[in-house]
């Protein structure tokens, strides 16, 4: 394994945070604004905190399991064999990810946020009114980016029966707002705020900034293309400010070995696969990628099938192609785990996005900071995922010798063509979303690379999914939700017309 003494000088490493998680399910409702304290009992009037454990596992499980489909959009890997699991490559889309994902975090976590941030206001606690208000940002900026248009400035106001949708625009730039009055209204002097229910950061205040500026940064990247005068500025701040910069600073939700409180994308392969990996498959385009840069990571990404030599080269499947082979590479079971956590932000990504947002002028900077922390970035990657705890068990982390070739053959940034030192950035920023669904398809449709995408095979749509569908159920229970788009419709923050 990598020796730390290598790169200490370079970058602190840290022991990933241990976090307790409850299992939650949402049931499927009719979406349309009720009194937050109407179904409130005196416990949770009492203790607003409550409700974080609710949101913060509401939001995970749905990350994790239900849009798990976003990884095979991104064409990190291919659902192949049982048709449940291969449809939705060819953009053939099942009911569950807009029906139960517009539910967990329309219905459930942002009502149950918003609730907690009324009566933690009610009873004077501003830091716990602060921390529910930094989720409700985190929820609507993953709405935005998988339906668009949506319910923002009057979404929580239950005063309006049926919300008005807003433009992708003005619901950017208000969850900017957001975080900046929630970061405002912190006072980590004051010791009222929700702590043993904060499952992320057990009532770290300083990590809820961290957070809440690295929301900040990844929503202004995501508008920059558009309107870069708005984002420049703000931007320069946010990666001055404190932030996710560290892999001890990592936010994740952590699971357990106990199968109560397991991954649930584990679950899925435990209970129908008996713990083996037998539905995902290398990609044709990412493993050509990895392949194509002598990438060590590919180990850590798929496993060979069983029996096969590790002298023979991993094989991947052509995304769409709803088949596989005894000699298919597949999703490892380093990603398959029972205590496989789910990363909401990670290092390595706030160092790429800063590089990028260098070489595009947004930032201050030149080519040479953006190369440092584009190797910053790539290196706090290999740490991280050696750092897994099924990577450690089984020895099948990137060696030293693997480690000092990869990194002696990247590169320098200040030594290429613009273009090329962007594409280099976007190849590493690309690689490390990996199985990370929501981030892996917003950095695709955000940056459109990889270049020539390939469609997938019988794809049903004339160009690459950029959306979600409305829920039907708030389709039907809400006149004023925005008229449905083509699926294949470049959402606003793709052009930069």
């Amino acid at each position: 394994m990598i020796m730390d003494k290598k790169i200490i000088t370079l970058l602190q490493r840290g022991c990933l945070a241990l976090t307790f998680l409850l299992t939650f399910s949402c049931d499927s409702i009719l979406d349309i604004n009720t009194d937050p304290f109407a179904a409130g009992d005196d416990q949770i009037a009492e203790q607003p905190g409550l409700l974080m454990t609710t949101v913060i596992t509401s939001i995970s499980s749905d990350k994790v399991m239900e849009t798990n489909l976003f990884n095979r959009w991104s064409q990190h890997y291919v659902g192949a064999g049982a048709s449940v699991f291969s449809e939705a490559d060819n953009y053939s889309i099942p009911a569950y990810p807009q029906t139960n994902t517009w539910s967990t975090y329309y219905v459930s976590a942002l009502k149950n946020a918003s609730r907690g941030e009324q009566l933690a206001l009610s009873v004077g606690e501003q830091n716990t009114a602060a921390q529910f208000k930094i989720i409700q940002a985190f929820a609507f900026y993953h709405l935005t980016l998988m339906f668009e248009d949506i319910p923002f400035s009057e979404s929580l106001n239950t005063d309006v029966l049926f919300p008005k949708g807003d433009t992708q625009e003005n619901v950017l730039k208000g969850i900017v707002q957001m975080i900046d009055q929630a970061i405002a209204d912190i006072d980590i002097t004051n010791n009222e705020k929700i702590s043993g229910e904060d499952l992320l950061f057990k009532g770290d205040l300083t990590r809820w900034i961290k957070f809440a500026n690295s929301i900040k940064i990844k929503t202004l990247m995501v508008l920059a293309q558009k309107d870069p005068t708005y984002a420049k500025s703000r931007l320069e701040k946010a990666f001055n400010d404190d932030h996710v910069d560290e892999l001890a600073e990592q936010v994740q939700l952590d699971y357990y070995d106990d199968l109560t409180n397991a991954n649930q994308f584990y679950k899925l392969h435990y209970q129908y696969a008996g713990g083996q990996s037998l539905f995902f498959y290398a990609s044709n385009p990412f493993i050509d990628l990895l392949r194509g840069s002598n990438d060590p990571r590919i180990d850590i990404f798929y496993d060979r099938p069983e029996g096969t030599s590790e002298a023979v080269p991993h094989r991947g499947v052509d995304p769409g192609s709803r088949s596989s082979f005894t000699v298919t590479s597949s999703l490892s079971l380093h990603f398959i785990s029972a205590t496989s956590p789910d990363f909401w932000v990670t290092a390595a990504e706030m160092r790429f996005l800063r590089a990028e947002a260098i070489l595009k002028g947004w930032i201050s900077g030149d080519a040479s900071d953006a190369d440092q922390y584009y190797k910053e970035g790539i290196i706090l990657n290999i740490i991280h995922l050696n750092n897994l705890a099924t990577v450690l068990d089984s020895g099948r982390g990137i060696t030293q010798g693997e480690f000092d070739i990869y990194i002696g053959g990247l590169p320098d940034l200040d030594n290429l063509s613009d273009a090329n030192a962007i594409k280099a950035v976007y190849q590493q920023g690309y690689i490390e979303t990996f199985n990370r669904g929501m981030d892996a398809w917003t950095y695709v449709r955000r940056t459109g690379y990889p270049e020539n995408k390939p469609l997938p095979v019988d794809a049903v749509l004339s160009s690459h999914i950029t959306r979600l569908p409305y829920s039907p159920s708030e389709v039907s229970a809400n006149p004023n939700i925005p008229k449905q788009k083509a699926l294949d419709l470049p959402m606003w923050f793709m052009s930069s017309n």
